[in-house]
């Protein structure tokens, strides 16, 4: 949403946990641990076929049941390791969680993604951000 010059954007934050442990990595991380993450997802224009309410990009309670539905009840509580297929060939670093993240909300959500920041501690986070036009 263009206002003022910029572009106007909303962000929903979820928190999940999961387990994982990176293989060929010569480190801690090579042990199965577990993190409670954060993600945020920001879009600045809403899928189509969605209502748009007056003076709203999106309703918030609609992101959440969308991100909810794809992203969290998935990856909540799992060893992603072994219980979510994609990350049984490769590692399910932070970045390729985005990746992941990515692939499954691109579909829905269309241009309007802008960005998925994905943190893995409260201090490490890997982020996903759309091309702006030039």
């Amino acid at each position: 949403m263009d206002v003022h010059g910029g572009e106007l954007s909303i962000t929903k934050i979820f928190s999940f946990c999961y387990a994982h442990n990176l293989s060929g990595y010569n480190g801690k991380c090579s042990n199965v641990h577990g993190h409670t993450a954060s993600l945020e997802i920001e879009i600045e224009k809403p899928p189509r076929g969605f209502t748009v309410y007056k003076g709203m990009i999106m309703d918030f309670g609609e992101i959440k049941r969308i991100v909810q539905e794809k992203i969290v009840d998935v990856l909540d509580h799992k060893y992603l390791n072994e219980d979510i297929e994609h990350f049984t060939a490769i590692n399910p670093t932070a970045e390729n969680i985005v990746t992941w993240i990515l692939y499954e909300l691109e579909p829905i959500f269309e241009n309007g993604l802008v960005r998925i920041r994905f943190y893995e501690t409260p201090t490490s986070y890997a982020e996903w951000v759309a091309y702006q036009g030039v």
